[in-house]
């Protein structure tokens, strides 16, 4: 039975839905009204199913929450228009050995889907689902929606600044969540920065060492010249602070100096920003973080996941050029000074 919640969200939501789902014929409705996302209305506890239909063959997904993982379980069934979806949700172990698997099955009534058999409504509970109001998020063309006569998402368009409609500057970053209290825990691992493809891409590794947290950022990985220790690693309640540590390369002149970096995680997302050079971090009176959109990290890889990971004599001197150690004509490698003693 449905908290006092969900008793007040669900009639409100169902006035929504008059304007996103067409009302269904008491015929046999094709594969177009039942495909696709539903969920527990919101405000009540998550439950979302995606059915892939192809003829008469069902699979897909559930999720009660689809960035956790560990939520997630594989559909697999028959589809029939009159007798509904009979399917199966598949859960697996991180070692790919079956965990459970719940018979379930799946019926369409006023535009709702009534699932019965999930293990998270036992004693023979139902699920009533829904199609989500919010909608597909439009890019810059129309986004449209199945069941059939649903309206599209339109564009929308941000002030330029002229009075005039445009696309305009970015849009404010939008956080996926609070920001977690930190142990050293939540850091470990290897993150993947925003920018920087392929063989250049910044690639961030905290390890824990004892009590104590350091790390290494390159990209390549495999030149000095472009990696860099990470020192000073720090937490203080929800905020990292640490150092990229530049010994003989970098922007300034000489360049050997400490880049000052401070960080939240939410989710699997680290969002950074540069905070100077050479400032020493009091944990008592920590700086706060600067204004602006910062620079994202995506992570952790677990360790163990990156075993083998190498771009030893890949493209050795640029894009193309293979894993030959002598330059290529035209490519001069730099001469260090080393004056005699």
């Amino acid at each position: 039975m449905r908290d006092r919640l969900a008793s007040t969200i669900v009639p409100r939501l169902l006035l929504a839905l008059t304007t996103l789902v067409l009302a269904q014929p008491a015929a046999a409705l094709d594969a177009d009204y039942w495909r696709g996302g539903w969920r527990t209305p919101l405000g009540d506890e998550p439950h979302i199913y995606e059915f892939v239909i192809r003829g008469n063959g069902v699979t897909g997904v559930y999720c009660r929450n689809c960035s956790d993982a560990s939520t997630i379980g594989f559909i697999d069934g028959k589809w029939d228009e009159k007798a509904g979806i009979d399917f199966t949700v598949t859960f697996a172990n991180p070692d790919g050995s079956i965990k459970s698997v719940d018979d379930q099955h799946a019926m369409l009534a006023d535009g709702q889907l009534i699932v019965t058999g999930s293990a998270g409504k036992p004693n023979g509970s139902t699920l009533t689902l829904v199609k989500d109001p919010r909608g597909a998020d439009p890019g810059g063309a129309p986004a449209y929606h199945l069941p059939p006569g649903t309206p599209p998402a339109l564009p929308v368009t941000r002030p330029t600044g002229g009075g005039g409609a445009g696309f305009g500057p970015p849009a404010p970053y939008w956080p996926a969540g609070p920001s977690k209290a930190l142990q050293p825990a939540d850091v470990v691992g290897t993150w993947i920065a925003s920018f920087g493809l392929g063989m250049n891409r910044q690639i961030f590794t905290f390890l824990l060492v004892g009590d104590r947290l350091r790390g290494v950022v390159c990209g390549r990985c495999d030149n000095p010249f472009t990696i860099g220790a990470m020192e000073n690693i720090i937490i203080v309640g929800d905020t990292l602070y640490f150092d990229i540590v530049h010994q003989d390369w970098g922007e300034s002149d000489p360049p050997t100096f400490d880049r000052n970096i401070v960080a939240r995680i939410v989710q699997n997302e680290m969002i950074a920003a540069t905070l100077g050079k050479n400032l020493v971090i009091n944990p008592a009176n920590p700086p706060a973080r600067p204004a602006g959109r910062g620079f994202t990290l995506v992570g952790p890889i677990a360790p163990e996941g990156t075993r083998g990971n190498s771009s030893e004599g890949v493209d050795v001197w640029g894009p193309g050029t293979g894993s030959a150690i002598q330059p290529p004509p035209g490519r001069t490698p730099i001469r260090p000074a080393n004056p005699g003693r």
